[in-house]
C-alpha cells in the first residue's frame, strides 16, 4: 500500500495548522457579514416606513374601519399597489411601530428571496461565482433601499422585476420560464403605470443574456398586463378615470411644460443627487469599463455601453414624463448599480486573479467619506454642492483611469489574491448600506433635501405622540372628514367613509385651479356633505382653506363650524365640528 510523504506545502495554511483552524477561518468569514446584515436590518426597522407610504397605508386603514375597501378608494396609487400594501398591511398587527417593524422584516425576506430566484435564473447563463455575486449585491441594494424608496410603487416594481429577471432565466422549461416571468412584470407595470419603464428595463436585462427567452417574456407581459388592467377597472370602475386625471394633479408634468432647459437642469440636478447618494450609481462607468476591457468578443464589449445608454435613457425619461423630481423615481438605479459593479469586478477576479485595485480602492473611500458628506447640514450642502460634485467626478475618474489600465495577474502567481474577494466584498457592503445610514438624506439639496431617517424616526414619535391626546379627546371611533395629508390619518386613526382619505383633489386648487373642472374634484368634494362624519380634522400647512378653490371654502362653511366655540386647535390641526341641521 502506498503512502503519501509529500511534506505540507508551506503554501497551505489551513494544512499547515491543521483543519480546524480552517474551519474557524470560514466561519467567521461568514459570521461577520451575517452578522453585520443583522444589524442592518434591526437598524432599517427601526428607521420605518417613509411619509408617502404612510399616506397610502393611512388612507387604507381609515377607510377599512369605515368599511371601505382598498380598491374603492382614491390614495395616488393604482389597485395594484393598493391590493399590495393593503395586503401587506394585513400581517400585521399591534402599535404602528410594531407593524411597520413587521412589514420591513417581510419584505427584507421577500427582497432576499427574489435575490435567490435571481441567482437561480443567473447560474443557467453566467459562469462561475459571477450568479451568486451579482444576487448577493442586488439582495443588499434591496434591503438597504435609499429611505425615500422603500416600498415606492418604483421600488416595489423593482423587487418584482428582479424576481421576473430570476423566473425568464431559470429552469428547463420555458413556457413556464416566460410565463411566470410575464405575470411579475405585469404586476411592475400595474404598481404605477410608469413603472412599465422598470418591466422593460428587466426585459433588456434577460435580452443580453437570452433574447429568445425575452421576447416571449415580453409577449406574455403585454398580455398580463392587459388582462390585469382589464381586471382593475371591472373590481373598481373609476380605476380607469383615476389613470385618467392623475396627469392633471401634476402642473409640471412634461406634457404641460414641454422639454426646455429648466427640466434639463432639474434632470441633472437629480441624477446628480442620486450618484452623490448611491456611489454604486456613480461608478457605473467603471463597472462597464471592466467589463468592456474583459470582453471576451467584440459583440460583448459594446452590447455594455449600448444597454447602458438604453438604461440611462428609460430611467431619465421615465423621470422627465413626471416632471416632479423626486429620487424615488430613479429607484431602478441603485439596484442596477450594484449589480453591476458585483459582475465586474467578479469577472475581472475570475479572469486576472485579483480584484482591480485601483476602483475597489475608490469604491471602499467613498464608502466612508460620503456618509460624512451626505450627514452634514443642509445649509453645508447647499453651498459645497458643487465642490463636492467635482470631487465626486474626480474620484469617479481615477477609478476609471485604474479601471482601464489596471494590470494583469503576475506570470509567477498562478492563485489569485486570497483577500482580493473579501477586500471587494467589504467595499462594496460599504458603498451599498449607505442609504441605511440614519443620517443619510432623502436628497442631497433638492426634494425633501432636509429629511433623514434619524430626522423622520423622531418626527414620526412626536405627531404620533400629540395625535394621541387629539384621538382621545375626539374619540377613537368617531367618524371624521380628512383635509390633511395621509400620515395625519395614519397616526390618528379615525375612521373616515370618503373614497378620498387625503383630499388629493381639493388640495390641488390651491395652486391648479383647473383641477376643480374634474369629475373626482366633485365626488371629493361631496365628502363634506357626509352626516356621519362629526368633525372635519384640516392641516392648514398642508391644506390652505383660504386658497384652494370657492367651492371647496363654501362646502366647509356651510357644514361646518371653524371659528365658533365648540371648534378648536390640536397637534398643529385645525379641528371643525359639524353644523346641526336647521330645525324644520
Amino acid at each position: 500500500m502506498a503512502v503519501d510523504t509529500t511534506p505540507l506545502s508551506p503554501h497551505d495554511p489551513d494544512a499547515a495548522q491543521g483543519r480546524p483552524a480552517g474551519l474557524v477561518t470560514r466561519s467567521v468569514r461568514s459570521l461577520v457579514p451575517a452578522a453585520a446584515g443583522v444589524c442592518v436590518i434591526a437598524y432599517l426597522c427601526w428607521g420605518g416606513l417613509n411619509h408617502d407610504v404612510r399616506y397610502s397605508l393611512g388612507g387604507i386603514r381609515t377607510a377599512h374601519r369605515a368599511g371601505l375597501a382598498a380598491s374603492e378608494i382614491f390614495v395616488h396609487r393604482p389597485l395594484a399597489y393598493r391590493w399590495s400594501i393593503a395586503g401587506l398591511d394585513a400581517l400585521t398587527v399591534g402599535p404602528s411601530a410594531v407593524r411597520e417593524t413587521v412589514m420591513r422584516l417581510v419584505v427584507a425576506a421577500l427582497s432576499l428571496g427574489a435575490a435567490w430566484w435571481l441567482r437561480a435564473g443567473l447560474r443557467r447563463v453566467l459562469p462561475g461565482r459571477e450568479p451568486g455575486a451579482v444576487a448577493a449585491a442586488v439582495g443588499a441594494a434591496l434591503v438597504c433601499a435609499p429611505a425615500w424608496d422603500f416600498l415606492q410603487p418604483e421600488w416595489v416594481a423593482v423587487l418584482v422585476s428582479t424576481a421576473a429577471v430570476g423566473a425568464a432565466l431559470a429552469g428547463r422549461r420555458t413556457v413556464l420560464a416566460v410565463s411566470l416571468c410575464g405575470l411579475l412584470l405585469a404586476l411592475a407595470v400595474l404598481m404605477k403605470y410608469t413603472t412599465a419603464s422598470t418591466a422593460l428595463l428587466a426585459l433588456v436585462v434577460v435580452a443580453v443574456l437570452d433574447r429568445r427567452r425575452a421576447v416571449l417574456s415580453a409577449a406574455a407581459a403585454v398580455v398580463a398586463s392587459s388582462a390585469g388592467f382589464a381586471l382593475a377597472v371591472r373590481v373598481e370602475p373609476r380605476e380607469r378615470r383615476w389613470l385618467h386625471e392623475f396627469s392633471a394633479l401634476n402642473p409640471h408634468s412634461v406634457f404641460r411644460t414641454g422639454f426646455g432647459v429648466p427640466q434639463a437642469h432639474e434632470l441633472l440636478r437629480s441624477l446628480a443627487n442620486e450618484a452623490l447618494l448611491v456611489p454604486v450609481v456613480a461608478l457605473a462607468p467603471v463597472g462597464l469599463a471592466l467589463l468592456m476591457r474583459d470582453a471576451a468578443t467584440r459583440r460583448d464589449r459594446w452590447v455594455c455601453p449600448a444597454t447602458a445608454v438604453l438604461v440611462l435613457v428609460v430611467v431619465a425619461g421615465t423621470v422627465v414624463v413626471q416632471g416632479q423630481w423626486f429620487l424615488y423615481h430613479l429607484a431602478p438605479l441603485p439596484v442596477l448599480g450594484a449589480g453591476l459593479w458585483a459582475l465586474a469586478v467578479t469577472r475581472h477576479l475570475g479572469r486576472h486573479g485579483r480584484a482591480p485595485t485601483g476602483p475597489v480602492a475608490v469604491t471602499a473611500l467613498l464608502g466612508v467619506a460620503v456618509p460624512v458628506v451626505a450627514g452634514q447640514p443642509l445649509s453645508w450642502r447647499t453651498a459645497h454642492a458643487p465642490a463636492v460634485c467635482a470631487v465626486l467626478a474626480i474620484a469617479v475618474l481615477l477609478a476609471l483611469a485604474a479601471a482601464l489600465t489596471t494590470g494583469r495577474r503576475p506570470a509567477g502567481d498562478p492563485r489569485p489574491g486570497r483577500r482580493s474577494p473579501m477586500v471587494a466584498g467589504v467595499a462594496l457592503a460599504l458603498v451599498t448600506v449607505i442609504p441605511a445610514w440614519p443620517t443619510t438624506p432623502y436628497s442631497f439639496d433638492v426634494r425633501h433635501s432636509g429629511y433623514t431617517a434619524q430626522e423622520r424616526v423622531r418626527t414620526a414619535k412626536d405627531l404620533a405622540h400629540r395625535l394621541d391626546g387629539l384621538r382621545t379627546r375626539l374619540g377613537p371611533d368617531t367618524p371624521v372628514v380628512y383635509l390633511a395629508f395621509g400620515d395625519t390619518a395614519y397616526f390618528l386613526g379615525n375612521p373616515t367613509r370618503c373614497r378620498y382619505p387625503s383630499p388629493a383633489f381639493l388640495q390641488r386648487t390651491s395652486y391648479h385651479a383647473e383641477v376643480a373642472d374634474l369629475t373626482s374634484f366633485g365626488e371629493n368634494l361631496r365628502c363634506l356633505d357626509d352626516p356621519a362624519a362629526r368633525y372635519l380634522v384640516v392641516d392648514p400647512g398642508w391644506f390652505p382653506l383660504e386658497r384652494v378653490a370657492p367651492a371647496v371654502r363654501e362646502a366647509v362653511g356651510a357644514a361646518y363650524d371653524c371659528t365658533g366655540p365648540a371648534a378648536f386647535s390640536a397637534a398643529g390641526l385645525d379641528i371643525c365640528v359639524r353644523r346641526r341641521p336647521a330645525a324644520p
